[in-house]
């Protein structure tokens, strides 16, 4: 009994010690990087006026319990860059991540993957890069998130309060230059 119990207690640890890196192990590490603008919220904070809503986009809200905001300019030097934007590419690899949308362009690339099944979906990313802008990464958690939640959701983007991320309020407009 002593040898088995000793066995789980080994099993176990090796399986804690998982080498693979993890979205949200990258998430933490970054968002306290000065190198990185970041922000961690709910959906409430980027509603403008949830009352507004129908009962079916607040449902579809609810259903999102945390969002993540990660970005590192093109300012911050082309390694740092290509360096995060190669580790990244590892993560998002992964056989959990299964790609909705995929853009390659000489400068640009884009990525819309998630995790979970088409029913059931537990995380939606959005990873971007562009040469002359830098890099962004978005994840959406959530449980039970049906597409036609994110259809919905992504309908509402007039609703949204942007201003409510901290640090990204220029961002937007500097893209558009």
């Amino acid at each position: 009994m002593k040898s088995f119990i000793i066995g789980v207690v080994a099993l176990s640890a090796l399986w804690a010690c998982n080498s693979n890196p993890s979205l949200q192990k990258y998430l933490v590490e970054k968002e306290s990087n000065p190198e990185f603008i970041s922000a961690s919220l709910s959906m409430d904070l980027l509603i403008q006026n949830l009352d507004s809503l129908s009962p079916e986009e607040k449902k579809s809200v609810k259903k999102i319990e945390k969002i993540n905001v990660l970005a590192l300019l093109k300012d911050k030097g082309e390694s740092a860059l290509e360096a995060e934007r190669t580790a990244l590419r590892s993560i998002l690899k992964q056989p959990e991540y299964k790609s909705l949308i995929n853009f390659n362009g000489a400068d640009r690339e884009a990525k819309f993957l998630y995790s979970g099944n088409e029913e059931d979906i537990q995380e939606i990313v959005f990873f971007g890069y562009d040469l002359k802008m830098g890099m962004l990464l978005l994840r959406m958690r959530g449980s039970n998130i049906e597409p036609n939640d994110i259809f919905k959701i992504t309908q509402m983007g007039d609703q949204l309060n942007l201003g409510a991320i901290s640090g990204f309020e220029g961002l937007m407009e500097d893209s558009m230059q």
